[in-house]
């Protein structure tokens, strides 16, 4: 008596081959552009830990400090910028008088930020 033959046909693993291929390019080029987004979100994060530790940093250096249309006193990543049309302007007891700022990367408007007296401070 003869037994069967176990095993998959050529056909049949062409088939699935060809699916996960198909599979992976659709996927893939999603997960080429997660790693840039993250890079994005956290720069935005840092940006807004920056923006939001100005009336501690106006307070320990009992300075007067100033978010302008020139941009902010902070270090912020490459290619960042915080600007104001009208000043934001923290005082030197860490107070702040309020404001509108922008937030930029690079040519491109990430957000606008409205900043409420006497803190300030920037909520997601």
């Amino acid at each position: 008596m003869r037994m069967p033959v176990r095993g998959f046909t050529l056909i049949e693993l062409l088939v699935v081959i060809t699916i996960i291929g198909l599979i992976a390019g659709v996927v893939a080029p999603r997960f080429i552009n997660l790693g840039d987004k993250l890079t994005v979100k956290n720069q935005l994060q840092e940006v807004r830990q920056r923006v939001n530790g100005l009336p501690l940093l106006a307070l320990r250096n009992g300075t007067q400090l100033r978010i302008g249309a020139k941009g902010a006193p902070l270090d912020l990543p490459d290619g960042w910028r915080v600007l104001a049309k009208t000043p934001v302007i923290y005082q030197s007891n860490g107070s702040c008088l309020g404001g509108e700022i922008e937030i930029w990367q690079g040519d491109s408007k990430r957000d606008s930020i409205s900043l409420q007296a006497p803190l300030c401070q920037w909520r997601s």
